[in-house]
């Protein structure tokens, strides 16, 4: 989708076609943080005017100034609609607001035609500087691979409802996720018709911010794996355990890279067997905590499975940008 293209839709663009997992963002700064950083700048307000120094695009400079007052600082930021780091190019399409709302439209652009197409993310590393308290997030609107663009939406709305006001927005960016690929597969690989009952189990000793259900034991992690569905995410374990079917699977460096997934059970006709809202999900981390298990526990009876295929949906990516990239613009 060309950029002109882009901006005619955008209009239409309905909520639910947005990428969404991003969390809201709360556009604010606490009170006790900016007590501290008062104290610490009052020298140096004495010696040096922040906003002379913010409109010179002094960073440091700007971001103690943003913190004692908001509005001030934006009023002094200078104006910068476009910017580039590590070969990807970020600009600002379009700004409207509309009552207590506002919309952002940007475009990161691979100035190179080197990183892998597919969707992108912001890794939740975004921030949105405004003249006041108000929330905010972005989301994933578009990949165009011809131009090898990634288009998002930033949406922002005041905290009280009043009218969004005019004045300047800074958005930054510290680290990319390019290239993201959805897998949605099913698991022929592995042999639905003899599972283990009953296999070798053990408890890991932490789990991932989750206290370990008394007397559930987990699947044990093998050398290798039943099968690799997709790089970035292994099955590495199945079998029947306590009335429940398990299913053991790695993903690698999510610090990095974000992997995740989900397994379902369905018959042969690709209906799910068992309602998702029944299954367990445990998350627990490899020895160097890089590495990511997560054991599904799907209460089907052990007949039953010989029926059914496992089928993967996956998310991976391979292509983690960490770079500095900030744009500065004005919301009439």
């Amino acid at each position: 989708m060309k950029a002109d293209t882009f901006m005619n839709a955008v209009g239409m663009i309905d909520e639910r076609y947005l990428e969404t997992d991003a969390p809201e963002k709360k556009i604010t700064q606490s009170k006790w943080r900016r007590r501290i950083i008062s104290i610490a700048a009052a020298a140096v307000l004495i010696l040096c005017p922040l906003p002379t120094l913010t409109a010179y695009g002094v960073d440091s400079a700007y971001n103690v100034l943003y913190h004692i007052a908001p509005s001030v600082a934006q009023t002094f930021k200078p104006v910068r609609m476009t910017c580039e780091d590590k070969g990807i190019e970020m600009t600002v399409i379009s700004a409207e607001r509309i009552g207590s709302k506002a919309s952002v439209y940007l475009a990161m652009r691979d100035t190179t035609g080197t990183c892998p197409d597919g969707a992108w993310d912001l890794f939740d590393s975004y921030n949105i500087n405004v003249n006041r308290d108000m929330s905010g997030h972005c989301s994933f609107a578009d990949y165009d691979a011809d131009t090898h663009t990634a288009y998002f939406v930033v949406s922002m709305e005041t905290m009280d409802g009043s009218n969004m006001p005019k004045g300047k927005v800074t958005f930054s960016v510290s680290d990319l996720l390019i290239g993201k690929v959805n897998t949605n597969t099913v698991l022929e690989a592995v042999d639905m018709s003899s599972i283990p009952y009953e296999p070798d189990t053990y408890v890991p000793d932490e789990l991932r911010g989750q206290p370990v259900p008394e007397g559930l034991r987990f699947l044990t992690v093998p050398e290798q794996p039943v099968c690799t569905p997709v790089q970035g995410a292994d099955i590495m374990n199945i079998g029947y355990i306590d009335g429940a079917f398990h299913v053991l699977a790695k993903y690698e460096d999510i610090h990095n890279t974000d992997d995740h997934g989900f397994i379902t059970l369905i018959d042969s006709k690709g209906n799910i067997t068992v309602d998702e809202m029944h299954y367990e999900i445990y998350y627990y981390w490899d020895e160097n905590h890089k590495d990511s298990y997560a054991e599904y526990v799907i209460p089907a009876s052990y007949d039953s499975l010989t029926e059914c295929k496992l089928k993967g949906e996956f998310v991976t990516c391979t292509n983690n940008v960490s770079g500095d990239w900030e744009i500065t613009f004005p919301l009439r």
